[in-house]
């Protein structure tokens, strides 16, 4: 099976390769804050379940793994293909959800939901579309507004499910009462919620979870780490730098905050965020 990249060489570099080069469970762990973590032990953890939903689709859901002349894993199967990810990654390994997803004390890192087999909606949904992907198959996450589920598609064929809740498929109506619950009882299921979310999107999704929980503990210092992390990630996404400077302001460093602000303003085409720096600016300016 396909082997995880160095995720600390693919992060330093990801913010300049092609969205389709990006591999998310290797960021992922790369974006990991744990201390001193060994990113060859989750690599290795990778691998290891990569190869058991392998062992699953060709020896218990009868599925097919050969190739065509093009290297690519035949499309079969599809149903089997999420039988063989449930299988492993909740019935054989146990993964569950991690309940308490809003609570601040809720752990929003890759690697540890690794060893503590617990995870948010979007770190299992990594964990699934990685695997799916390793073994050659087509899976992306889709946006359905406040829930992240994930799609896999085969010889026209496609099922959505919910890592969240043990790879569960999920119809229309289910579809349709996830975005009633979000956006409304009048909201309808619309064709774009079916619309796949770039790597480098659910990369910065990731981040911004860990963004928002830092604040919530007050943690400015944690949160500015996440916004210059989602930097490197998307270098052309001038709204970080508002984020980051209004971060250094909250972090007592006003003088950094001062540059990093006045480098958005300059850079910034939303009126309302650059109304709002320069608000910010003024502030600080006055409190030199």
């Amino acid at each position: 099976m396909d082997q995880c990249l160095n995720p600390n060489q693919h992060l330093a570099v990801i913010g300049n390769i092609k969205d389709n080069d990006i591999c998310l469970a290797c960021a992922a762990i790369g974006l990991s804050t744990k201390p001193n973590h060994n990113a060859d032990f989750y690599t290795h953890k990778l691998a290891e379940l990569s190869d058991s939903v392998h062992a699953y689709y060709i020896g218990f859901a009868g599925g097919d793994p050969s190739t065509d002349s093009f290297g690519r894993a035949t499309q079969h199967d599809i149903i089997k293909k999420l039988a063989a990810i449930r299988a492993v990654v909740f019935d054989q390994y146990q993964f569950h959800n991690e309940r308490s997803v809003n609570d601040p004390s809720a752990k929003t890192d890759f690697c540890d939901m690794l060893e503590r087999r617990k995870g948010t909606p979007i770190n299992l949904a990594i964990l699934c579309m990685h695997l799916a992907r390793s073994q050659g198959w087509t899976a992306d996450g889709i946006a359905i507004p406040g829930h992240f589920v994930c799609r896999l598609e085969a010889n026209g064929e496609r099922i959505i499910f919910d890592p969240f809740n043990r790879a569960k498929a999920l119809n229309a109506s289910d579809l349709r009462s996830l975005v009633k619950q979000t956006l409304g009882f009048q909201a309808e299921l619309e064709y774009k919620h079916y619309s796949a979310i770039e790597n480098r999107s659910i990369l910065l999704k990731l981040q911004n979870n860990i963004k928002q929980q830092q604040k919530q503990r007050k943690n400015f210092r944690a949160a500015l780490a996440a916004v210059i992390t989602m930097q490197q990630i998307a270098p052309e996404e001038s709204r970080f730098l508002y984020d980051a400077g209004l971060l250094y302001a909250r972090a007592n460093q006003a003088k950094t905050a001062i540059t990093v602000l006045s480098r958005y303003i300059k850079q910034s085409k939303s009126h309302y965020r650059k109304n709002s720096a320069n608000r910010v600016l003024r502030l600080l300016m006055q409190q030199r």
